[in-house]
């Protein structure tokens, strides 16, 4: 089996103003890895693409613009089409912490990005799990987060 077949190819992130939010996303992505493919910031559909390189699939996340009609629309949370939030894999603790100073402190003190939670423990997710909870300027949100229980519950799995 191909073992890139069923992961995620790419993902469009739709912001109520490109221009705005890219500061934001741009921060957190490059601290991920990721490139920034293209853009387009004038007339016509605004976004940036932004890409792993080093995955050997496509993995893209781009940031695009919403429909001027329905830019002024609050995300709401739980709504059929937004999202409840998106988690992406730290490496360590000390990644979650390094993030969270040199990423998300900044982009706070910018009036870009509001933390929920700073790096804590979160049992009830499970032993170990370490996250930090921020949102994006419309108000998105997101997760950094390493859980080492899922190597735990993989040695643990029925092999098929």
């Amino acid at each position: 089996m191909n073992p890139h077949r069923g992961l995620l190819h790419h993902l469009i992130i739709v912001v109520s103003d490109v221009a705005r939010s890219s500061p934001f996303y741009g921060a957190i992505f490059r601290y991920f890895g990721y490139e920034l493919s293209g853009s387009n910031y004038g007339e016509g559909h605004r976004y940036e693409d932004w890409k792993r390189w080093d995955l050997d699939t496509p993995h893209e996340i781009g940031i695009g613009q919403a429909d001027p009609q329905l830019a002024s629309m609050a995300h709401v949370k739980g709504a059929v089409g937004h999202h409840h939030h998106l988690a992406f894999c730290a490496a360590d603790r000390a990644d979650v912490d390094r993030f969270y100073t040199e990423v998300l402190v900044p982009l706070t003190h910018q009036g870009l990005c509001t933390i929920e939670d700073p790096p804590c423990d979160c049992p009830e997710y499970g032993d170990g799990y370490y996250a930090t909870f921020f949102a994006d300027p419309d108000g998105l949100k997101y997760e950094f987060v390493v859980n080492p229980n899922f190597l735990a519950a993989k040695a643990f799995r029925p092999t098929p």
